[in-house]
């Protein structure tokens, strides 16, 4: 997807893993962002305000000392810094407790910041092929609606963290809003899914107006994708189902929620396949 010649001199981009990031596609687009300019943690929060460690368990680690250390939840926000942008990064795991809080304090932060845009990116488990490119939908001011080229964003029902950032803003500054759901086939559910992070990529290029070194990204994606090919060569019942959803999608006549148990299905056949083959073949879907 080309850039666009209008830049942003100060963006905030967020995302957080968990209900919001289906194969941690969202917060895997921010890393690969953070990752390929200079970026500094600007701050930190592990505070047990917003985290129930009985849901986020802080995990232990050995440091490069050797010494083991407790690594708590935290949302991190950092400061990347483009040509001619200054990237305002805020991701981890969704806050489990006071979310009006929480938003506050993010509101907090942007406000000091002051953007021109404000980017929320989220992944969802779709009934789509994994075949066919990603479709992206969300919304965008009137000068990037177009570029973008989003679906629209219906969904009515549950929602997390991101989509109560969305509502929040969409009300306060509608015209700095962007959001962008990119669907993740239900079947490819477990991460790494390194098509649905090149997906938000691309849409970030357009909305940033760079240009992303996508091409390693893009060896990973056709990699992945012929790694469910070759399982699907091995149950005809599941090459059947994503033939069936291939063909709908290509007629844009995709019904909504039927993949569930299939998907459930496909997942376990993922682990057992998995257990077979071993580490280096789970490592590597």
């Amino acid at each position: 997807m080309a850039g666009t010649k209008r830049t942003m001199s100060r963006v905030v981009i967020m995302a957080f893993q968990g209900w919001n990031d289906a194969a941690d596609a969202s917060t895997t687009a921010i890393d690969f962002i953070a990752d390929s300019f200079p970026t500094d943690l600007l701050s930190s929060s592990d505070t047990e305000e917003f985290f129930d460690y009985q849901i986020s368990r802080p995990i232990i680690a050995t440091n490069e000392d050797g010494v083991r250390e407790i690594c708590w939840p935290a949302i991190s926000v950092e400061l990347s810094q483009l040509p001619r942008t200054t990237l305002m990064l805020i991701s981890g795991p969704e806050p489990n407790l006071r979310w009006r809080d929480f938003a506050t304090w993010i509101d907090q932060m942007t406000t000091a910041f002051n953007p021109d845009l404000i980017v929320l990116l989220g992944a969802m488990l779709t009934d789509s092929p994994h075949s066919r490119p990603f479709t992206v939908a969300g919304t965008a001011p009137t000068y990037l609606a177009g570029k973008l080229e989003l679906e629209p964003n219906d969904y009515e029902g549950p929602t997390g963290i991101i989509g109560v950032l969305a509502v929040r803003y969409g009300t306060m500054c509608p015209n700095k809003l962007v959001t962008m759901w990119v669907s993740v086939p239900h079947y490819t559910a477990p991460s790494p899914n390194p098509k649905a992070s090149l997906a938000l990529l691309e849409h970030l290029e357009v909305v940033l107006g760079v240009t992303l070194d996508l091409e390693e990204i893009r060896q990973d994606v056709a990699v992945w994708e012929q790694h469910i090919d070759q399982l699907l060569d091995e149950d005809p019942d599941m090459a059947d189902y994503v033939e069936t959803l291939e063909n709908q999608n290509d007629a844009e006549t995709v019904p909504k929620g039927t993949g569930d148990k299939l998907a459930a299905a496909f997942e376990d056949y993922l682990l057992r396949r998995r257990a077979q083959d071993g580490p280096s073949d789970a490592r590597s879907l």
